[in-house]
C-alpha cells in the first residue's frame, strides 16, 4: 500500500510543451524579471523620497535669509530658501508619482502572472514551478 502511495506522489505527468506554451512560460519569466527590477527601482525611489523629505524638514527650520546649495547633476546651485523649498517640493511630488506608477506596473504584472499561472498549472500541473 505504501508503494502505491509513493508512486502516485512521485508521478509526474509528461506533457508536451508546444510553442504557445513555451511563449507563455517565457513571458512569465520576463514579467518576473521586470517585477524584480521594478521592486529594486521602487526601493531606491523610496530611499530618495525619505532623504528629500528630511531635507524639506531641515529647510523648514532654517533661517529665511540663508542660502542653500542645491545639487543638480554634478553641480551645486546656490539658491535662497524659497527656491530650495519649491525645488524639493517638485522633486518629492515627482518621486511620489514615480512610486505610484511603479506600484501600478507591479500590480499589472501580478495580474498577468495570475492569468498565466492558471493556464500553465491547468496544463502542466506538478510538472511546472511558477513560484518565486
Amino acid at each position: 500500500m505504501s508503494k502505491t502511495m509513493i508512486e502516485k506522489a512521485d508521478e509526474v505527468l509528461e506533457t508536451e510543451v508546444c510553442a504557445a506554451d513555451q511563449k507563455m512560460i517565457n513571458l512569465f519569466g520576463r514579467l518576473n524579471n521586470r517585477k524584480h527590477e521594478l521592486m529594486r527601482e521602487k526601493k531606491a525611489k523610496q530611499e530618495d523620497l525619505e532623504k528629500a523629505t528630511d531635507s524639506q524638514d531641515d529647510l523648514f527650520i532654517a533661517d529665511d535669509d540663508s542660502k542653500f546649495k542645491y545639487s543638480m547633476g554634478e553641480a551645486f546651485l546656490e539658491v535662497n530658501k524659497e527656491d530650495a523649498e519649491s525645488m524639493i517640493e517638485k522633486y518629492i511630488n515627482k518621486l511620489e508619482e514615480d512610486i505610484k506608477k511603479i506600484d501600478s506596473d507591479i500590480n499589472d504584472i501580478n495580474e498577468k502572472h495570475k492569468e498565466l499561472k492558471v493556464i500553465l498549472y491547468a496544463k502542466f500541473k506538478n510538472s511546472i514551478n511558477l513560484e518565486e
